[in-house]
């Protein structure tokens, strides 16, 4: 008798039972492992959400100077004395946006509490005081050391000298409506200021209310138009931290960082790069810095009222020509009265709305479960919506009164830079 055959079924279920062909069930904790951002380009999730909301900021980039022996040597030789000729006034013309903002984004600290670097693309770039003194090549003074332009920035300011230093002669600061000093404005300000100031604004602390000095700028002009010696690496440190923590602030400083990532080895992959501002050259300070008063030349002069028509037996003696100017003169004199009321009626609801918003603020706080960031404070609805600069003036009347909500806002909350103690793990 045949022996009896072997299940094709019971065969069947004992391949499939050690068959290796069924892929394992996913493990949920290491899914949870999992990183939701290119961690070749970002540092943290933080660092790549950063990155997304200051992709639409726009750039500063910096100036070159191209000044040769005789012109505006008092400006030229002040930069040579200082070193910033060799590299800060030439910087490579080259900047990689997607890099910078890389840069920014990976730089930002919730708390700054940390040294002053951070990863780019695997490579650790430093920016504090030290490192960006030994790219500039400009001295790094002993950590603790009080630089001229740090006591100056420290110790009670005496504005008269100030403006008489930074001013032509007749002008000094504009004053609030409280009447302490809060900007000179730039037809006011002496030719090498100018100079000076359009540097600042691309070089030193980028900003790109270039219109007047505000009171924070009046102190950095007025320490390079005197001569005092500043640690440059710190100030710059200080602003690029500053930058990278800010909200709705311009990028400064590209072409320096392109340049600190092109020093580690990092290699751009963006096809197109952007170029500096124009230079500042002979061109640039004739058309952008000279003072009209230092030139001697004479100012627009004032409009003259039309003579009156010569009397005849014809004509009555009433001129209706001067009854005419003079009630123009009124009426106008009348409409920029009733405009400076205006103004000052718009600052008092400005005032209001931000009051109202930084209230609603801190009510919010107060309300369970509710988020911190939902409502803006104050100070973010100011930096959003940001209040127009300065207010029309005229010959017919109605004064000028700067306002106290300074532009260059976001420039007043920094720290003196030159305070600044010595980075950890600096170069």
């Amino acid at each position: 008798m045949a022996p009896p055959k072997t299940s094709h079924v019971a065969k069947k279920k004992r391949i499939t039972r050690g068959s290796s062909s069924q892929n394992p069930q996913p493990d949920f904790m290491e899914l949870d492992m999992v990183q939701n951002f290119d961690q070749h380009k970002f540092s943290s999730e933080t660092a790549a959400n950063r990155f997304a909301e200051i992709m639409p900021r726009s750039l500063i980039p910096e100036r070159k100077v191209k000044l040769n022996p005789g012109e505006y040597d008092e400006f030229r030789l002040e930069l040579e004395r200082r070193n910033w000729h060799k590299v800060l006034a030439d910087l490579p013309n080259e900047i990689d946006e997607v890099l910078v903002k890389e840069f920014y984004a990976n730089a930002y600290q919730q708390v700054r509490d940390g040294p002053r670097q951070c990863r780019v693309r695997g490579k650790l770039i430093k920016y504090d005081r030290k490192t960006i003194n030994t790219f500039l090549r400009t001295a790094s003074p002993p950590a603790g050391h009080v630089t001229p332009f740090s006591e100056f920035s420290s110790a009670h300011k005496d504005h008269d000298a100030i403006a008489s230093a930074l001013c032509t002669p007749g002008h000094t600061y504009m004053l609030g409506v409280n009447g302490n000093p809060i900007r000179i404005l730039r037809k006011h300000l002496t030719s090498l200021a100018q100079m000076w100031s359009a540097f600042s604004y691309t070089n030193l602390s980028p900003n790109t209310h270039t219109s007047d000095l505000n009171l924070m700028r009046s102190y950095l002009i007025y320490g390079l138009v005197t001569g005092m010696d500043m640690d440059v690496g710190a100030h710059i440190s200080q602003d690029i931290a500053y930058t990278a923590d800010m909200e709705n602030v311009k990028l400064g400083f590209p072409a320096l960082i392109t340049a600190l990532c092109r020093e580690k080895g990092i290699i751009a992959d963006t096809p197109v790069l952007l170029s500096l501002q124009p230079p500042i050259d002979k061109k640039f300070i004739r058309k952008n810095c000279i003072s009209r008063v230092e030139l001697n030349e004479p100012a627009p002069p004032p409009r003259v009222p039309r003579p009156p028509r010569a009397s005849s037996s014809s004509q009555s003696t009433h001129d209706p020509s001067s009854t005419f100017e003079a009630s123009f003169q009124a009426a106008m004199t009348k409409m920029f009265a009733r405009q400076e009321d205006m103004w000052l009626g718009h600052q008092a609801l400005r005032q209001g709305q931000v009051n109202i918003i930084d209230s609603m603020h801190h009510l919010s706080l107060g309300v369970p479960d509710f988020p911190d960031d939902l409502i803006m404070t104050g100070a973010q609805f100011e930096a959003r919506i940001p209040w127009p600069v300065g207010r029309p003036e005229s010959q017919w009347g109605g004064g000028t009164i700067a306002a106290d909500d300074d532009p260059d806002a976001e420039e007043g909350g920094q720290e003196d830079p030159d305070a600044e103690e010595e980075e950890q793990g600096g170069p």
